[in-house]
């Protein structure tokens, strides 16, 4: 990108990026002087979406799944993007990919989502059920939610994005630009594609900066542990500027130099983590319970992904399952887009089986050392963390728990380091998506401007402070947020019947080593 030539308005989307500023702001600030209207908003909102909706979105996380593991048996799935090797190795492509889609979600919620399925055990079941059984389902709820269905919704959108920009060879990331394919070109220049791309910039900066807020009071609940600072909404700034600083220098660093490096760090300091609970708490408890609830949870895979519960309406599928898959639709385009970037010399069936396997091996491992060693503890007598939940503390849980480890405190630092890195890649990954979304073009070997980037960096963290300071509740801005899943879930499919009529267009008539052979590089060193 050549940044001395031309107007801003020449190089970027100026006017879609403030306004969107400016409706997001202007959201914020009218649910905090309406907070009754909002709760009330938000309640429709949100029945709307997991009561009216909930058949259809499992129908349809059902139907991605098959589809994905489907292509990879194709010739399409031999698609290379990129004639090239690979920009980045394996390690660095899956760890890169893997803070992307969940970031410091994980670390939160690998402390906590367990106990609220064991409170929940007789809705799972629809009776009563054993102690036993509840500890069983509870983890395999966890795999279930964090799994194969999970990483599939991210994952479908990926592949428009990066055959767009790779193999159509268009230097214009935004997501309004995949409905060119579909709608025209004429369509996508206008107001719908204005529209496209300001929900995805508002459910980028929504859920980040809900994710930002969450993690924010996790950290300060873990220094306060530590230190014996009491929690304040100051001591959570500070922890949001912390990380806002660090993410920031990544972020001007660049994807190779800072991106790249901090997602490698994290994934040795996760490992030593993880490692250390396996090898300090129950080991052979937490390896046999990760078998367990894997089995359990492949065994009722359909049962678990189609259950509605029409008879007895219990509402969890709604809150949780329903929840779950229109959550991580609203992530899907921003990891997308993010995902698409950094996989240049990739195939297609790389990239599906590395985010359906990697990432959700990835996460079974996480939820489940962490889970099970939680388990053992309420067992052994120990600590009750369904017990805590239920009396409002879960912000304290994570903390709590890692300081029953041997050498607690060190523990305690370690758990800390590993959750700012989470936050900051994450912060990082949507600084960057946002940045290329404004972006009216960029080439395959560039990285948006840096002083776009951290114009980003800033929005994305004085929004939860912001949040958090004037007192909005979260619960209704998370609702208002996931209103974005339904129209993405549109926007899905008109993506879809353009990327898969090129998609033939471009290959019906090439065998499956034709394919093969087009995307041999030559690796020269």
């Amino acid at each position: 990108m050549n940044k001395n030539k031309g107007n801003l308005s020449d190089r970027y989307e100026i006017g879609l990026m403030i306004v969107s500023i400016l409706i997001i702001v202007g959201l914020v600030v009218g649910l905090t002087l309406f907070p009754e209207e909002g709760k009330a908003i938000a309640s429709v909102v949100l029945s709307v979406l997991t009561e009216t909706f909930g058949s259809p979105m499992m129908v349809i996380t059902l139907g991605v799944i098959v589809f994905l593991i489907a292509i990879c048996f194709t010739k399409y799935g031999e698609i290379r993007f990129g004639n090239e090797k690979p920009q980045y190795s394996t390690l660095s492509w899956v760890a890169m990919m893997f803070f992307c889609g969940n970031g410091a979600g994980t670390v939160y919620w690998a402390f906590l989502e367990w106990g609220h399925f064991y409170n929940a055990a007789p809705q799972l079941a629809g009776t009563e059920i054993s102690e036993a059984m509840r500890y069983e389902l509870a983890l395999a709820y966890d795999f279930m939610h964090w799994g194969p269905s999970a990483w599939a919704l991210l994952c479908i959108f990926v592949l428009p994005f990066a055959y767009h920009y790779y193999i159509k060879k268009d230097d214009e990331l935004r997501f309004s630009v995949l409905c060119k394919y579909s709608v025209g070109e004429k369509r996508v220049r206008g107001w719908f594609g204005k529209v496209v791309d300001f929900i995805f910039i508002f459910a980028a900066v929504g859920s980040i900066s809900i994710t930002a807020g969450t993690s924010a009071t996790t950290i300060a609940a873990g220094i306060a542990e530590l230190t014996g600072i009491p929690v304040s909404f100051a001591l959570s700034v500070i922890v949001l500027v912390v990380v806002a600083v660090l993410y920031s220098i990544t972020s001007w660093m660049g994807i190779e130099k800072g991106m790249r490096r901090i997602s490698d760090s994290n994934v040795y300091l996760c490992m030593i983590l993880l490692g250390f609970i396996l090898l300090a708490g129950p080991t052979k408890f937490i390896m046999d319970s990760i078998v367990n609830a894997t089995g359990l949870m492949f065994d009722q895979y359909i049962r678990m992904s189609t259950w509605t519960d029409p008879v007895a309406q219990t509402g969890f599928p709604q809150a949780w399952t329903t929840f779950y898959w229109v959550y991580w639709f609203v992530f899907g385009p921003f990891t997308g887009l993010y995902v698409a970037k950094i996989s240049r010399g990739r195939k297609l069936k790389e990239i599906v089986a590395n985010m359906l396997i990697s990432g959700s091996l990835g996460l079974i491992l996480f939820f489940g050392i962490v889970g099970g060693y939680e388990q053992s503890l309420r067992m052994d007598g120990v600590l009750d963390v369904p017990a805590m939940l239920a009396n409002g503390q879960g912000e304290a849980i994570a903390a709590t728990v890692v300081k029953t480890l041997p050498f607690g405190k060190i523990a305690l630092i370690l758990y800390l380091a590993v959750i700012v890195l989470f936050l900051a890649t994450t912060l990082d990954a949507c600084s960057f998506t946002l940045s290329s979304t404004v972006s009216k073009k960029l080439k395959a070997n560039e990285e948006p401007e840096k002083k776009l980037k951290f114009v980003w960096c800033i929005v994305l963290i004085l929004i939860p402070i912001a949040v958090s300071y004037i007192g909005t509740d979260i619960d209704t801005i998370k609702s208002i947020v996931l209103a974005t899943g339904l129209p993405l879930v549109i926007l899905l499919f008109v993506v879809y019947w353009g990327f898969l009529k090129e998609m033939k267009k471009d290959y019906a008539n090439k065998t499956k080593a034709d394919i093969i052979a087009e995307g041999r590089f030559i690796d020269e060193k």
